[in-house]
């Protein structure tokens, strides 16, 4: 009876687990409840079985079997609604339900009666089996067999009628279902009397929450997006370990009940060494056949961050986003969609692995576009097909469909669309889960930014390069136009300076007038608006500072850079920036000191406007990638130069990172996960301005976790 009992158990337990799922997955839904309603059915029924199974006198086996028997009079009726709702035949079979409830009453009224489970006797390997009142009989033909039977067909025709995903989720409902009401089927003829053989279909009720789960997990079943967690495979090992165990001590128990005592310790240990083996199993199982949701989230968006940073090649950064996604998500195909605003159009930029057949520009369809890509929300085809398949869309729809897309995900930058990253379906033949779809926002956030810069700096170096054709043509002919080169070179001036001035003028026009009704120049602003504005005000110095950087590094690079020394103070500077910064190291809750010397320091030749910028740069990245503690500045004099030094207590810097953080376009190790805005250039601009004033500049860390500082020195003179 172990057999029995553990089967039982492990249904009743599979069957309740399932259900709390499905509810608490959407409360709301009429499917979600009633599948609930209908898990718990099965429980009271497969855990009673389990308490009768264990009982040693007649009485309460009676009792526990009248229990077990109300449960099983619960079951069809459950089904029945769940199978209508779920195939939207609810309302137009109302009568059916109605019926069906009034007869469930009954029964279940009836239950603790004679009528229903008139006693218990011994039969066949079980001391107490309850035999079939008049009463059971009614039961028998018109719930278990009339409304199981009915629901049964409603989910055969379901298949026959619907394709795609729909069509496999109705599939697996109806194979559990037929599977589990057949093995709970084999109990009925030893209640009728009929002692043929034991109910051994009984544990095949447990292919109800398997198959269940099994769309849910492949399907979306009930619109359930679920995650394969390492936990479950944990669960899913230890209970094929138990079921093993039982089978096996069951069928010592019944053909060598003389070694079975015996053998029980065997059996355990050969269990716990089994266990790894199954566990990496079901592992490879996971991975191969349900998707590969074993992947850390973090790990993938990490990496994906690291890589960007590290080229400004629009190639290079396709090659990154699939090699990254698809070690992760384990797709068929990849491709990047690009966006011409002005033809309407996408243009396939790269593709791996779609047939597009010599098929370049895809068309925009409008409607998708504003309720997806505009929204920032990604186009699971499959469900788009189901909720927005019209007039409008089909064209569009039907496209995707041919070329095998399973899934659109929008690259925005703000309110601007760059493109789409397209993915085919997986190599396991999943859907794309609720996590997957969290790291694909985030991802596509981020390779929105790297895309668009990498196609503003190849913008750059076309014009670069054509500026080069310009100035090697007019060198070959230097005696005729002279003049022309004279022209060319003063343009290249003429585009600095317009660049400057286009790009950080209105900028700081707009950090103006933000900075005015921040203060309420234009009125009282409510918390909300007061927040957004603060956002868009840091933005605004995000971008002043990079456009700072920028032109700062194309002015180093071509010898451009102009210096304007004074002699001055360095305190004035350094006073000034810890002034405007302490605002914001206070919204961090961090504390910003400022160590000054008892005497005044000597005045030093500087360009204020190049050491303000140093100064500035590093107090404000000590803030940025500081998440608690404090921040300190000093200024003193050592030997025959000042030092400035910041120090905090951060994140830190490793050994391997401190060489490479006054290169271009480098960052540390993890600073993305904290400070995902930043460039990289900062560091290199601060080194160039450092060493123009004759000094230099240095970077020191315990090592991670342990705080870093910061410091420059400029001899006096």
């Amino acid at each position: 009876m172990s057999f029995f009992i553990v089967t039982s158990f492990i249904t009743a337990f599979t069957s309740v687990f399932l259900g709390i799922i499905v509810y608490l997955k959407n409360k709301k839904s009429l499917v979600n409840k009633l599948f609930g309603f209908y898990a718990i059915t099965v429980f009271i029924w497969s855990f009673s079985y389990v308490i009768w199974l264990l009982q040693d006198n007649p009485v309460s086996a009676l009792f526990w079997s009248r229990m077990l028997n109300m449960g099983a009079a619960m079951i069809p009726i459950a089904y029945l609604h769940w199978v209508l709702v779920f195939l939207k035949k609810d309302k137009e079979k109302k009568s059916i339900l109605i019926f069906g409830y009034i007869l469930t009453f009954i029964f279940v009224l009836f239950s603790f009666s004679n009528s229903y489970v008139k006693e218990v006797t011994p039969i066949s390997i079980f001391p107490y089996w309850p035999q079939a009142g008049w009463l059971y009989y009614i039961y028998l033909v018109f719930n278990y067999v009339g409304m199981v039977f009915y629901g049964s067909y409603l989910l055969y025709r379901g298949i026959r009628a619907n394709t795609g995903f729909y069509k496999e989720q109705i599939r697996y409902a109806f194979a559990g279902s037929v599977i589990g009401f057949i093995g709970g089927a084999t109990n009925f003829p030893l209640m009728l009397g009929i002692n043929l053989f034991p109910p051994m279909g009984n544990p095949l009720v447990i292919a109800y929450p398997i198959c269940f789960a099994y769309a849910i997990i492949r399907h979306r079943l009930m619109d359930i997006k679920f995650v394969l967690r390492k936990s479950y495979v944990y669960l899913v090992s230890f209970s094929s370990i138990l079921i093993l165990t039982a089978a096996v001590k069951y069928i010592l128990d019944l053909y060598f009940p003389d070694i079975s005592s015996q053998a029980d310790f065997i059996i355990l240990i050969l269990a716990i060494l089994a266990f790894p083996a199954i566990k990496d199993y079901f592992y490879r199982l996971g991975n191969k056949y349900f998707f590969s949701s074993l992947y850390d989230s973090r790990e993938v968006i990490a990496e994906i961050s690291d890589k960007l940073r590290t080229t400004l090649e629009a190639r290079r950064i396709y090659d990154f986003i699939y090699e990254s996604l698809n070690n992760a998500l384990h797709f068929k195909a990849f491709g990047i969609l690009g966006y011409n605003a002005k033809g309407g159009y996408y243009l396939a930029q790269y593709n791996k692995g779609f047939n597009l057949g010599g098929q370049k520009k895809f068309l925009e369809n409008e409607e998708l576009h504003k309720i997806f890509i505009s929204q920032n929300e990604a186009m699971v085809i499959e469900e788009i097909k189901r909720s927005h398949y019209n007039r409008k869309t089909k064209e569009t729809i039907d496209m995707l469909e041919k070329l095998e897309v399973d899934i659109l995900v929008p690259l925005n930058v703000k309110d601007k669309t760059i493109g789409l990253i397209a993915l085919g379906p997986k190599e396991s033949g999943d859907m794309y889960n609720d996590e997957d779809l969290r790291v694909l926002k985030v991802v596509s956030a981020q390779a929105a930014i790297a895309i668009e810069n990498a196609l503003l700096y190849e913008e750059t170096l076309n014009f670069t390069v054509k500026l080069k054709k310009e100035v090697a043509k007019a060198t070959e002919d230097l005696r005729i136009a002279n003049e022309e080169l004279k022209k060319l070179d003063q343009a290249k001036s003429d585009f600095i300076s317009i660049a400057s001035h286009q790009l950080r003028t209105p900028l700081t026009v707009i950090k103006g007038y933000i900075s005015m009704m921040l203060e309420g120049n234009f009125g009282q602003l409510t918390g909300e608006e007061k927040k957004s504005l603060e956002k868009v005000y840091d933005s605004g110095e995000r971008l002043i500072r990079l456009v700072e950087n920028l032109l700062n590094i194309s002015r180093i690079e071509s010898g451009r850079l102009q210096f304007n020394y004074e002699v001055m103070p360095l305190e004035e500077i350094v006073e000034s920036v810890v002034e405007e910064l302490a605002n914001a190291a206070k919204k961090k809750g961090l504390r910003l000191n400022y160590e000054r010397g008892e005497k005044p320091l000597p005045k030093i030749k500087i360009d204020e406007e190049k050491i303000r910028q140093v100064v500035m740069n590093l107090t404000d990245n000590a803030i940025k990638y500081t998440k608690k503690g404090s921040i300190t500045v000093s200024l003193k004099k050592v030997g025959e130069n000042i030092r400035f030094c910041v120090s905090d207590s951060g994140l830190g810097i490793s050994k391997e990172d401190l060489p490479n953080l006054f290169k271009k376009f480098s960052r540390g190790e993890g600073t993305s996960t904290i400070h995902t805005e930043g460039t990289g250039l900062g560091l290199y601009v601060a080194k160039e301005m450092v060493e123009a004033h004759q000094g230099k500049i240095w970077a020191e860390s315990k090592g991670r976790g342990r705080g870093n500082k910061f410091c420059f020195e400029i001899p006096i003179k």
